[in-house]
């Protein structure tokens, strides 16, 4: 994932609940996840749920691991938040 010059260090890798494979659960989860200038993921949040509470829980635990490159735009400061959307399919196969 790249956003301007932002890319992942760390990349979040939700692991898909065995549970839900053996339910046949599968669908696409959006999260947002706020970073830090610094690029350490801070705060995740619920955009888009895949209609399994599992899928989501496993999006959302992975997504708050995340690290990108350090994030430099004009008049940031250490409390500056940045926002950015990542999405996780859960397939079946």
């Amino acid at each position: 994932m790249t956003e301007g010059q932002v890319q992942y260090v760390r990349q979040p890798t939700p692991a898909f609940p065995s549970i839900s494979r053996r339910l046949g659960e599968s669908g696409k989860v959006v999260v947002g996840i706020y970073f830090s200038a610094d690029g350490f993921a801070k705060r995740v949040v619920l955009q888009q749920s895949s209609g399994f509470d599992r899928l989501d829980k496993a999006a959302l635990d992975a997504a708050i691991t995340a690290q990108v490159t350090p994030i430099r735009r004009p008049g940031a400061n250490a409390e500056t938040m940045y926002l950015l959307a990542a999405p996780f399919n859960f397939v079946l196969n």
